[in-house]
This record gives C-alpha cells, sequence and structure tokens, in this order.
C-alpha cells in the first residue's frame, strides 16, 4: 500500500533549528488517526538526563520509542569512532546499568554515505526485568547528538521487526532532508 509521512515530534527545543522527525503510515490511516499518533506523548520522567527528550507514543504495539538530544563537542560520529566501536561503547555502559546481567550485540551497521552520518546500532538487553531490545539510529549534526530509540520485550521487537526498522529508516531520511534544508536556509 501506497505510505505517506507523519511528522513523529520536532525537536525544537535542542537546537535552534526544528528538526522534524517523520513515520511511515499507510495511506489509508484516517488523518484523525495519524494527528494522534504525532500528539500522544508519554508523561515526562522525573529526573531530566538530557537536554531533550521526548517518549513518543508508538503506532507499533509493543514497541516505545524516544528521543534524546544532547550536547557534544565533536562535529560527527567519526570523530567519536568507528559504528563498531561505538556499540562497544554504548554495550558497555548497558553492562553498568542496575540490574543489567548480560548485554548481546544483534547488528551494528553505518549509514555514512553522506553527511550527517549515522549509525545504528541493535543490541539486547539481559535484566531483572527481562529481555529487550533496543534498536537506536545515533547521528551528531551541529555539535547535538540525536538518538531515536526503538525498544520491546524481545518477543513484541522480533515480531515487529520489519515496522520498527522502517520506522527508524524514515525518521533518518527526514532528519537528513531537514538538516539540508537548514544548511541552505542558513
Amino acid at each position: 500500500p501506497a505510505r505517506r509521512g507523519v511528522p513523529l515530534a520536532h525537536l525544537s527545543l535542542a537546537s535552534s533549528m526544528a528538526v522534524p522527525l517523520f513515520i511511515s503510515v499507510p495511506s489509508g490511516l484516517e488523518d484523525d488517526a495519524a494527528a494522534e499518533l504525532t500528539s500522544r506523548l508519554c508523561p515526562p520522567k522525573p529526573v531530566k538526563t538530557h537536554l531533550s527528550e521526548e517518549l513518543l507514543q508508538s503506532p507499533i504495539k509493543g514497541v516505545s520509542l524516544g528521543v534524546t538530544v544532547d550536547p557534544v563537542k565533536i562535529n560527527s560520529l567519526r570523530q567519536f569512532g568507528t559504528a563498531e566501536q561505538v556499540a562497544g561503547r554504548v554495550l558497555d555502559t548497558e553492562l553498568t546499568r542496575d540490574g543489567v546481567k548480560d548485554v548481546l550485540l544483534r547488528k551494528v551497521r553505518a549509514e555514512d554515505a553522506e553527511d550527517p552520518v549515522y549509525y545504528i546500532i541493535e543490541y539486547q538487553v539481559e535484566s531483572s526485568r527481562g529481555r529487550k531490545v533496543y534498536l537506536c539510529k545515533y547521528c551528531i549534526y551541529q555539535n547535538r547528538l540525536y538518538v531515536l530509540q526503538a525498544q520491546a520485550k524481545q518477543d513484541s521487537f522480533d515480531a515487529a521487526d520489519a515496522a520498527v526498522r522502517e520506522t527508524l529508516a524514515a525518521a533518518a531520511t527526514a532528519e537528513r532532508a531537514a538538516s539540508r534544508a537548514g544548511e541552505r536556509g542558513a
């Protein structure tokens, strides 16, 4: 079926330029339902851990979506390391979290043919709260680290695997287009 983009969030708090994130939804979805996807945010966290953080109502059952933004001193993920090196650091950090027993890297890849560069890291966490899968897309743009994260219990993630990957791929395309538009307008 035909698909169209629906804005998921605008990250205007994090930088001087709003960076829209989009998800791809079936064209048969009613406009009211599409609007509901974009407007329902989860309650804010009690402790602020990022410059900007949006917990988003996911269109995929059992999957949580979130976007975080943090200031960084570098201009590209390449300056931090290869996708594999960054994945190693992410997994090392996960191992320090309370209740985490084991972490397993499932997939890692870089989308680095053009700027901004994206690293996609998928990993599984075994903890006292069960087994979850995380699929994260990282990007640095204008000295801000953007992380789009999908997470779900392993069974839910594996059942919705294709839809989760499509959602993250569509968001990256929208971010890249927005960053190019911002550069031309500056």
